[in-house]
C-alpha cells in the first residue's frame, strides 16, 4: 500500500479537494524530495527486523471468546499500512512505533507489507531493483511520479549503490535504499507467532513488485504454508474457530498478482474491497461533513465480503506522527469507522493506520466488535 499520496476513485474527488493547492508545486519538488531522502540515507543499512518470538495468547479467538463463532468477514482487525517501516537501523523514516513482532503481539492482526527486489552490495548497501514496469508502477501507486524515480536512480548512482550484489526479496517502501528488512526474516517472525498463539488469525495484503512465485517460495521456507487459510474468499467466511481448529489462520492476498499457490489469492478480485488512501490532511478524516467522500469505494468489488478501512494521512517524505495521533483518535477514528460501515454495507475488518500506537485504535477496533471496553 503506497504511502504517499496517490489518485483516489473518480468518485472520491470530494474527499481529494482539501489537499494542498499548490500541487503543481508539489510535483515539481518531488524529485528533488525522494533524490535528498536518499542522500541522508547513504550511510544507512538494513538490518533484519528480528526481536524475540512472542509470549504465547489467551488461546482465545483473537483474544475474545466472542468473537469465536463470528465468520471472518464479521470481525474488525487492528491493521498496520506500510507495516514494515518502523524505527529499526538502516529505515530513514518510520510510518510504524514498532517492528512487526511487537506488533503482533500489541495485537495487531492485519500487516499492510510491500515487497521489492533489491541487491546487497559489496558495502552492505540496498539497492533497489527497479528497472522493470512492475517495480515502476509500484511506484507509481506510492505517488511517486517517473521523474522522481528517474532522479533518485540518478542521485543513489553518484552515493556509491554501485556494482553487482547479491540477490534477494525484502520488504521496503518504494526505495529499498531508505530501508529494507528481508522478507524471509519477517515470514519467519511471523511463523514463530502463529506457533506461539494458536489462537489467533492473521489476514497480510502484499503490495507485490515481485513474482508470486518467489513469495510463495518464501512462505513455504518459512514453514508458514500449514497455516495458510485455503478456503474461499468471495461470499460468507468460516469463523475464526472454524479457521483456528482447521490451522488455517493465516489469510494471505496479493494486491497485483497472485497465484504460484492456490491459497496466495489476488486481493481486489473478489475478497477485498476499500476506502480511499489518498488524504494529505488531518480533516478529511476527521470532519463529519468529508466522512461521506471519505467512504466511497476505490479498488475491488463491491460484492467483496472483506472490507479495508485506510486511514492514515500521507506526507511523504517524513510521516508526522502527531497527525497520527490526531486522527486515531477514539472519537474520530470510530466515527469514520463507523460511517464507512453503514455506507458500504460492512463491517470494516482491516482497521489500517500509521503509527498504530497513538491514538486508540485497539480500543476502536473492540467497540466496532461490541467487545466490553471498547466502549468507554
Amino acid at each position: 500500500i503506497g504511502a504517499a499520496t496517490a489518485e483516489a476513485a473518480p468518485d472520491a474527488q470530494e474527499a481529494s479537494r482539501d489537499r494542498p493547492s499548490h500541487r503543481r508545486a508539489r510535483r515539481l519538488l518531488a524529485p528533488a524530495l525522494a533524490a535528498a531522502a536518499i542522500a541522508l540515507a547513504t550511510g544507512a543499512f538494513a538490518a533484519s527486523g528480528g526481536t524475540g518470538t512472542p509470549p504465547p495468547g489467551s488461546g482465545l479467538c483473537n483474544g475474545h471468546e466472542e468473537l469465536c463463532d463470528r465468520p471472518l468477514n464479521e470481525v474488525a482487525l487492528p491493521a498496520t499500512h506500510n507495516s514494515m517501516s518502523v524505527p529499526l537501523p538502516g529505515w530513514y523514516s518510520a510510518e510504524q512505533d514498532r517492528p512487526i513482532p511487537e506488533q503482533l503481539r500489541d495485537g495487531v492482526r492485519g500487516l499492510l507489507i510491500d515487497t521489492h527486489y533489491a541487491d546487497r552490495l559489496p558495502n552492505g548497501r540496498i539497492r533497489t531493483v527497479i528497472d522493470d514496469a512492475a517495480a515502476r508502477e509500484t511506484a507509481g501507486r506510492d505517488g511517486i511520479g517517473p521523474e522522481a524515480v528517474d532522479a533518485a536512480l540518478r542521485i543513489r548512482a553518484r552515493l556509491g549503490f554501485k556494482g553487482r550484489g547479491e540477490r534477494g526479496i525484502y520488504l521496503c517502501h518504494t526505495f529499498c535504499e531508505l530501508g529494507a528488512t528481508k522478507l524471509d526474516d519477517v515470514l519467519g517472525q511471523l511463523r514463530r507467532f502463529l506457533v506461539a498463539n494458536p489462537g489467533e488469525v492473521v489476514v497480510v495484503v502484499n503490495q507485490d513488485a515481485i513474482t508470486p512465485a518467489d513469495f510463495v517460495a518464501a512462505v513455504r521456507r518459512a514453514g508458514l504454508e500449514r497455516h495458510v487459510y485455503r478456503g474461499p474468499v468471495d461470499g460468507r467466511w468460516p469463523t475464526l474457530r472454524q479457521m483456528i481448529a482447521s490451522d488455517q489462520r493465516l489469510v494471505l492476498l496479493a494486491e497485483e498478482r497472485a497465484g504460484g499457490a492456490p491459497w496466495y489469492r489476488p486481493a481486489y478480485a473478489r475478497a477485498l474491497q476499500e476506502t480511499p488512501y489518498a488524504f494529505g490532511r488531518v480533516g478529511q478524516l476527521t470532519d463529519p461533513a468529508r466522512r461521506p467522500a471519505s467512504c466511497v469505494p476505490n479498488r475491488g468489488p463491491s460484492s467483496a465480503p472483506l472490507l479495508l478501512l485506510n486511514h492514515w494521512i500521507s506526507t511523504d517524505p517524513l510521516p508526522q506522527p502527531t497527525q497520527a495521533a490526531t486522527v486515531n483518535a477514539y472519537g474520530p477514528l470510530l466515527a469514520r469507522a463507523r460511517a464507512c460501515a453503514a455506507i458500504r454495507h460492512r463491517t470494516p475488518n482491516l482497521v489500517a493506520v500509521n503509527f498504530y500506537r497513538r491514538g486508540d485504535l485497539m480500543r476502536v477496533v473492540d467497540a466496532l466488535n461490541g467487545i466490553d471496553g471498547g466502549s468507554r
